[in-house]
């Protein structure tokens, strides 16, 4: 937690195994403090049903559930390296 805290930033991005144990305890912990990206298709779990309510339960407390895709391109967006800089 420190070194996050080192870094300045406001925004987490996260992504792992156990969305219904690391990664939600992560995002939920972080979210009074941060705002906080989960990215769907980078996150699992053993079973459909806890990453279902993993998921639920984030969104529910205002965590931003995202993709690969849509992170990676808003982040290129925000430093300028698009092509054409337009969906």
């Amino acid at each position: 937690m420190k070194r996050i805290q080192e870094l300045n930033r406001r925004t987490l991005i996260l992504c792992g195994i156990e969305a219904h144990i690391c990664v939600a305890q992560t995002a939920l912990y972080a979210a009074s403090d941060y705002e906080v990206h989960v990215v769907g298709d980078a996150i699992a779990s053993r079973s459909p049903q806890n990453y279902r309510i993993a998921v639920e339960r984030m969104s529910r407390r205002g965590i931003t559930i995202t993709s690969t895709e849509m992170i990676i391109y808003e982040l290129l967006k925000e430093q300028g390296r698009t092509r054409s800089g337009k969906c």
